[in-house]
């Protein structure tokens, strides 16, 4: 399965881009073992705090990656 990745903020330095995807080896993944993948892929993700958003909505680490969605890397924010 593909999937399109974007992160933000201090992510991008590590990911290396803004937009970049991903080939995952099974046909569906939860966003815990997306997380294990990505640590995998971009060890200098561990430590780092941040949220998992698919198609714009932020998920949980039992939610279902299916192929095709759009993935976010959303570090910590806040606004006014």
């Amino acid at each position: 399965m593909q999937v399109q990745l974007m992160s933000y903020g201090a992510l991008t330095d590590v990911t290396g881009s803004e937009v970049f995807e991903l080939e995952i080896s099974q046909q569906s993944v939860t966003v815990a073992e997306l997380k294990l993948i990505l640590l995998a892929r971009y060890p200098a993700l561990e430590g780092k705090t941040f949220r998992i958003a698919v198609n714009e909505r932020f998920v949980v680490d039992e939610f279902e990656v299916l192929p095709g969605v759009i993935i976010a890397l959303m570090p910590p924010f806040s606004g006014g």
